[in-house]
């Protein structure tokens, strides 16, 4: 950010320059601006890596109680990782985890932009754990971390399909998406990350 300023900067009074034979480009007041710039945008990514650092210790703990192989408990559950947009431009990423009595979902990341392609792969990969997706009372701890949430079956009202991509996510894989319906008359719509089918979430949403 600094450097864009110095550029900027540059680039506007190298006509002037070249035109007057002078410039008016005040150097220790741009150097001055720059650094205040690049300080406070070194301030602003220090407290969000904070913040994300801090918010991960409770799903960090919950993730190492898990039981062992030996101590499975139920069945084993399906879910899918997906990203929903909110406030117009902001976006927010769940683990969704399909359960007969409901949808529960545990909020991995905050707002991503493209230049993180792959930063929903660690929890796609979760999936994949069978100790993981058995655990209800984990999926319930997590679905209580801050940003989660549950949807009981008796709120779901039905479950759609959209095959196209969805505009601005870039780089970014995903396999369309999923408006939820609620019997409240409100809907969610899921990008679904990664490769997966969207009607077998569908159905898998549908039939619990």
């Amino acid at each position: 950010m600094t450097l864009a300023v110095l550029v900027a900067a540059i680039l506007r009074a190298g006509p002037e320059r070249f035109f007057t034979g002078r410039s008016s480009l005040a150097w220790h007041r741009l150097l001055t601006a720059a650094g205040a710039l690049g300080l406070v945008f070194f301030a602003f990514i220090f407290i969000l890596t904070y913040i994300r650092l801090a918010a991960s210790e409770p799903a960090e703990a919950i993730l190492n109680d898990i039981p062992s192989e030996g101590e499975r408990r139920g069945e084993q559950l399906s879910g899918f990782v997906a990203m929903e947009y909110y406030a117009l431009i902001l976006n927010r990423t769940f683990l969704v985890f399909i359960a007969p009595e409901g949808l529960y979902g545990w909020k991995v990341s905050g707002p991503v932009t493209t230049a993180q392609p792959d930063y929903f792969l660690p929890y796609a990969d979760l999936l994949k754990d069978p100790d993981m997706m058995r655990d209800r009372d984990a999926m319930n701890r997590l679905a209580r971390l801050k940003g989660g949430f549950f949807i009981p079956r008796s709120g779901i009202a039905g479950a759609e399909v959209n095959y196209n991509p969805k505009w601005g996510m870039g780089p970014i894989q995903h396999s369309g998406r999923v408006i939820l319906r609620m019997t409240s008359g409100n809907s969610r719509e899921f990008i679904l990350l990664g490769t997966v089918d969207p009607d077998a979430v569908q159905q898998n949403i549908l039939g619990g």
